[in-house]
């Protein structure tokens, strides 16, 4: 099959749609959950690479690729989900969903060649989920990142497969060396090393011998910390946007932006000051990585050209305001009277020159290349922004 070009995601709609060109086609109805994203599938001998999300309605990991599009029984409300180097294993961890406090500990791993999906129960919490090679024979570990407090927990891939029916809770090897607030976590399936953002840097292990050993911390170059990371699969190197200034979160219009990159093997850091205000998230592709910041004195786009030596601003561009914005002086989540609290997702095109940037309430996705803005106007809101997914680019396996 082709793929679309973009996949566009309004979870809060129920709807998920391609666009290429220029032209929006509907793909079909799923509530994608948000945090644990969209997860690239390598590309597997027989078959194309494809990608796959949780669907928080119907309590489905659905996967899209070269056979059509596959579904399979996953527990919800979706948190996390990662595969192996392989893609052919997937993980899905559990999170809250619309309950105030984690109540699922369930674990859903699914083997894609062979069709099948097997449940376990490990710890209530929203865990993070890496499958990481192990130093001593290459054999995939599923390693759950657990917070408050703070543990890696490791399980050999085959012990998780052989579990036996109706949910047991198993425990694998555990190390609580890392900080209690664990949130954002990259694999470099090359080298093995993972990495965890915390408030004391990031925090660098490997699984040996089914054992997680720690690296050591490489601190934030600038104050603050990350909370979500992406992975240069290419160049071996994580990457996040430090968030620093006030610890308030109604005081977001203050907060500083540092877009930081850290190479996993060497701990060597590049960083580069970003406009103050909400960056929820960003992007990479190619080279290149964007973020939109959030401000009540104008939103704008940053593209950040990373190739060696060190990294610089592309471009930076002003967006057009959303209607219903994040209120200066209350969470930037909350809503603003009748409307969800809007934000923006942003994708990069696997070849850098493209960037999209919803606008969320309004339905509608910006284009930007070559210094130009176009508009392309979405059947739904995009409330809470939806989210974007560039299809072919660089592998990561841990869902963003």
């Amino acid at each position: 099959m082709d793929f679309p070009t973009l996949l566009v995601a309004d979870y809060r709609a129920g709807r998920t749609y391609a666009v290429a060109d220029g032209t929006v086609r509907p793909l079909g109805d799923a509530v994608l959950a948000e945090h644990a994203g969209v997860l690239a599938l390598p590309r597997r001998g027989g078959g194309g690479a494809g990608w796959a999300y949780v669907d928080d309605r119907s309590g489905a990991l659905v996967v899209s690729g070269s056979r059509g599009e596959r579904r399979f029984p996953a527990a919800i409300p979706g948190e996390h989900l990662a595969c192996d180097a392989s893609g052919r294993y997937v993980v899905v961890t559990s999170g809250l969903g619309a309950n105030e406090e984690a109540w699922s500990d369930v674990v859903t791993l699914v083997d894609l060649e062979r069709e099948e999906s097997v449940r376990f129960r490990s710890r209530v919490g929203e865990p993070g989920v890496m499958v990481v090679p192990d130093q001593a024979g290459g054999e995939p570990a599923v390693v759950l990142r657990h917070r408050e407090p703070g543990a890696l927990e490791a399980f050999p891939l085959s012990r998780c497969l052989g579990v036996a029916p109706h949910v047991p809770r198993i425990t694998g090897e555990t190390v609580r060396e890392i900080a209690d607030d664990g949130h954002g976590d990259v694999v470099d399936q090359r080298t093995g090393i993972a990495a965890t953002a915390t408030s004391r840097g990031l925090e660098r292990f490997v699984i040996d011998g089914g054992v997680p050993r720690m690296l050591g911390t490489v601190a934030w170059p600038v104050p603050g910390r990350a909370y979500y990371l992406r992975l240069d699969p290419a160049a071996g190197r994580a990457v996040g946007v430090v968030r620093g200034g006030p610890a308030s979160a109604t005081e977001w219009t203050e907060w500083t932006n540092h877009l930081v990159d850290i190479d996993l093997s060497t701990g060597r850091t590049r960083c580069l000051g970003l406009p103050r205000g909400l960056a929820f998230r960003f992007a990479l592709g190619g080279t290149r990585a964007a973020v939109a910041t959030i401000h009540p004195d104008g939103d704008e786009l940053t593209v950040i050209e990373r190739d060696e030596p060190s990294m610089r601003v592309r471009h930076r561009t002003p967006l057009p305001a959303m209607s219903n914005p994040p209120a200066p002086g209350r969470l930037p989540w909350d809503p603003v009277g009748d409307s969800p609290a809007q934000r923006r997702s942003v994708a990069v095109d696997p070849t850098g020159t493209t960037v999209a940037v919803t606008r969320g309430g309004d339905g509608q996705l910006h284009l930007f290349r070559d210094g130009g803005l176009g508009t392309v106007t979405v059947p739904s809101a995009l409330d809470e922004g939806g989210h974007l997914y560039w299809h072919g680019g660089a592998i990561d396996t841990v869902g963003r």
